[in-house]
């Protein structure tokens, strides 16, 4: 598994760019043709791959250290890049990792809900501070402000899947 994440982490950026866009773009075609029930597993099964993912790279990946680092200016990360570019790749990637799982949350929730978009935002926020704190607790590398910023983007992102999915569904209706 590690190897798989290192393999794809030193891609070139614009490989990862496509790639990306690639994924986005098929789950949203998937999304518009499959139906009902079909769509709906097909979430759950999205949903939970991106969590395992996730927990795999940001926890169960890294080695343990012997020392809490943290830090929680925002944006920070910005201002380092300016002296060292490595971390804008950083930065993409923490959005990447969790932009699956912004794509089919709220697909894989039930229909009753009616803030869908909003709720997966803030489940997604609510796992990327969970992911950050048992680094900090169990030493598993830095606790970073940006890091949950960048992650819940990455959310964001992913759920305007869901959003131009419901934008064409209500075209489609309006044509019948």
């Amino acid at each position: 598994m590690r190897s798989l994440f290192h393999d794809f982490y030193v891609q070139p950026m614009n490989t990862v760019y496509i790639e990306t866009v690639a994924m986005y773009l098929i789950w949203t075609v998937a999304m518009l043709l499959l139906r009902g029930k079909a769509r709906k597993i097909v979430s759950i099964a999205g949903l939970c791959m991106a969590a395992a993912l996730i927990i795999a790279f940001t926890l169960f990946g890294r080695k343990s250290g012997n020392n809490h680092d943290i830090s929680l200016i925002p944006f920070i990360s910005f201002v380092n890049a300016k002296v060292q570019p490595e971390f804008y790749r950083s930065m993409f990637m923490n959005v990447l990792l969790f932009m699956p799982f912004g794509l089919s949350m709220p697909f894989a929730l039930p229909n009753r809900f009616k803030h869908k978009a909003l709720l997966s935002i803030f489940f997604g926020a609510i796992l990327s501070i969970t992911v950050e704190a048992c680094q900090y607790i169990f030493f598993l590398g830095r606790c970073e402000t940006d890091d949950v910023i960048m992650n819940t983007l990455g959310v964001a992102i992913g759920v305007t899947s869901f959003l131009i999915f419901r934008i064409v569904i209500k075209i489609k209706l309006a044509k019948k």
